[in-house]
């Protein structure tokens, strides 16, 4: 029985995430600016939609994909 709980206390907060800080973030923040620019497509504003998109989704995205771990 107490080999189990220490088995269980062990095992808690061993997470491994594939990416590191700097990816999360540019990942993050490809993510938002391609959000924001189908807000603003919503909205009407062609212009900036398309150039929020086109840095958010197809720049900052693949590039925080791309990026090395740890």
């Amino acid at each position: 029985m107490a080999e189990q709980k220490k088995i269980a206390k062990e095992g808690k907060g061993n997470i491994y995430l594939p990416y590191g800080k700097k990816a999360y973030f540019v990942q993050g923040a490809g993510l938002l600016l391609g959000i924001l620019g189908f807000v603003l497509t919503g909205m009407g504003d062609i212009t900036y939609s398309v150039i929020f998109m086109v840095l958010g989704l197809v720049v900052l995205l693949p590039i925080g994909l791309w990026m090395k771990g740890r």
